[in-house]
């Protein structure tokens, strides 16, 4: 009988446990994700005031190599980010994923939103 209560109360408390993990590592891609953010406005900025090419298509995460490093390092996110779409202007980013282990975080500028999906929910994934 004490055995039946033990695993009833393992079988109960466990979901939650792992709930709560995964919602603490989907706050932690998104915290990622918004000092990516930071850090793509900012050398955004310094692009523009230097006249300079910030957003390139042909390379990988959508800017040029040397912003891509430098917004890296700026944000210090362990995980890998891809711009999207671009402002007429050439140096504010609109949209941009950001992926991180097992969380893809998407940020739109307008409305302003960020969405974090787990890799197992996100729509459209193959098995």
């Amino acid at each position: 009988m004490v055995l039946i209560i033990i695993l009833l109360a393992i079988v109960t408390v466990i979901p939650g446990a792992l709930r709560l993990l995964h919602r603490a590592d989907a706050q932690v891609a998104l915290g990622h994700a918004k000092s990516v953010r930071l850090a793509l406005q900012v050398t955004g900025q310094e692009c523009y005031g230097r006249s300079g090419t910030f957003f390139d298509a042909s390379q990988e995460g959508g800017v040029a190599e040397s912003i891509r490093t430098e917004v890296l390092n700026l944000s210090k996110a362990p995980g890998d980010f891809w711009v999207l779409q671009m402002a007429e202007d050439g140096y504010t980013v609109e949209k941009f994923v950001y992926r991180e282990g097992d969380y893809t975080v998407w940020y739109t500028l307008e409305p302003k939103s960020y969405t974090v999906y787990y890799e197992d929910y996100m729509a459209g994934k193959e098995e």
